[in-house]
């Protein structure tokens, strides 16, 4: 609810002063919407009682009274006096947002439609919306209005389209800086991971820095079988590079050359030490008609490393993709306790699972919720039907962290991105369980982070 308690102080202030009860008053309009926590109020607009109408009212910086009707369907006794046509709030009538939606359908102002949008999902939410009251009031959609929605809609999507190619042009320039997890997260090939390479340098500066051996056996070892350096002896000239960046930084003048996919070609013990300390950006270099090489897990087997070398080199893969947030963190919610593990085979199925974790008897579950949906700017009274939804069931979820190769990432309409891939699993999480979900309203099944920076921020939520 965004509705301000001081608002109520000075309307009731208002209201005495004209010696007006508050029962014979009910407020119409945006109060109604800052109410539910659809948006906030800019001002005060009241119906008064007919029984009133010898009050001659002052002016008011935020609080009026309309003109009379301020409905099209009922009349302002009505609204007033039928507690069907109001909700009562610390004694204030507020009109039902039915009503509302009707009178803003009907004006279908550009300042109308988002208030519009925002009500239909409000509606689609909430069991006690009734639609029976609207029935047959409703403008029908002429064969103009459709076409002109139908072009509009179109429209949209070209100009979004467009944004998309603009946005690839820039990340295609000659040169550039990129974020060093995200170039880290583009070595994928045919849906895996197709630069261990990188993750067995990564494995050699620890070891170098920590002062053990394994990992740098196994960095000579990878180089004997690859046969490619232009070094005689390239372990030293990586460790000559793991002390200058130690010491000096990152060398910002020498970019790390890559295709038009963002593969690697040229740098990866840059790339890797540059992971290793946690360098924040790194620059670039394209040349669009390179081909990647190919270091999958399967160039390892095949060249003599075991089923131990092997189990530790992806176990150090998972750790530093954990380390830069290059999951998805999936949030199974308490109705549907009873089928974690049934859902957790379905996501395994498709998908790579970095830790599964349940946590039982959260002891702020609300403001966990909250702070959740908070990343994300979640409108409040959707997160309120998700808290009512979820109370009466035990405070117990599971969080599972997924690998998603290709995110085939889209932008939003408020500008941030958002996985399809994402999209796609919720949707077939919720259509294959909502079913098992006594009273069942959208998204109480599962929540999944739209991107990587969703997950590096859900990270810092409590529980």
């Amino acid at each position: 609810m965004y509705f301000n308690s001081h608002d109520l102080l000075e309307l009731e202030d208002y209201l005495k002063l004209h010696n007006i009860p508050k029962d014979k008053v009910c407020l119409v309009g945006s109060t109604t919407l800052s109410l539910i926590g659809v948006r906030k109020h800019n001002d005060i607009d009241f119906v008064l009682h007919s029984s009133c109408q010898y009050c001659k009212l002052s002016d008011h910086m935020f609080i009026e009274r309309v003109k009379s009707p301020w409905s099209t369907l009922f009349s302002d006794d009505q609204l007033i006096e039928n507690a069907d046509l109001h909700i009562l709030y610390n004694g204030i009538k507020f009109v039902i947002p039915e009503l509302v939606f009707h009178k803003k359908v009907w004006h279908n102002r550009l300042k109308d439609q988002f208030d519009i949008a925002e009500l239909q999902e409000y509606a689609n939410m909430h069991k006690s919306w009734n639609w029976e009251l609207l029935q047959g009031s409703l403008p029908a959609s002429s064969f103009l209005q459709d076409f002109l929605k139908n072009f509009c809609n179109k429209l949209n999507v070209w100009k979004k389209k467009i944004k998309v190619l603009l946005r690839r042009g820039d990340l295609y320039k000659y040169e550039q800086l990129v974020p060093t997890s995200h170039l880290l997260a583009r070595q994928f090939l045919n849906e895996s991971f197709n630069r261990y390479d990188l993750i067995v340098r990564y494995m050699a500066i620890s070891s170098f820095l920590n002062k053990d051996d394994f990992g740098i056996v196994l960095y000579k070892k990878m180089q004997d079988k690859r046969a490619a350096s232009r070094y005689q002896n390239p372990w030293r000239v990586f460790c000559d590079l793991i002390m200058n960046i130690k010491d000096n930084g990152y060398d910002m003048s020498k970019p790390i050359l890559v295709n038009n996919d963002l593969h690697l070609i040229d740098g990866a013990h840059r790339l890797a030490t540059a992971l290793y300390f946690q360098q924040p950006f790194i620059p670039i270099s394209i040349n669009k008609k390179l081909s990647p090489s190919f270091f999958g897990i399967d160039w390892f087997s095949n060249n003599s490393f075991n089923n131990a070398e092997l189990d530790v080199i992806e176990e150090c893969k998972r750790k530093v993709f954990l380390k830069n947030y290059l999951y998805f963190e999936v949030v199974l919610w308490p109705p549907v306790i009873d089928y974690f593990d049934d859902i957790e085979k379905f996501i395994a199925k498709k998908f790579h699972i970095f830790s599964s974790l349940d946590y039982n008897n959260i002891i702020d579950f609300h403001k966990y919720i909250r702070d959740l949906y908070q990343i994300d700017d979640i409108r409040d009274w959707k997160v309120n039907l998700k808290i009512e939804a979820m109370d009466i069931f035990p405070k117990r979820i599971r969080i599972i962290k997924i690998e998603i190769p290709n995110p085939r990432f889209r932008y939003k309409d408020n500008g941030k991105i958002i996985s399809m891939v994402v999209e796609e699993l919720k949707k077939d999480i919720r259509s294959k369980y909502k079913s098992k979900v006594n009273n069942y309203f959208h998204d109480i099944i599962i929540h999944i982070g739209d991107n990587y920076y969703h997950s590096q921020q859900s990270k810092k939520i409590l529980i």
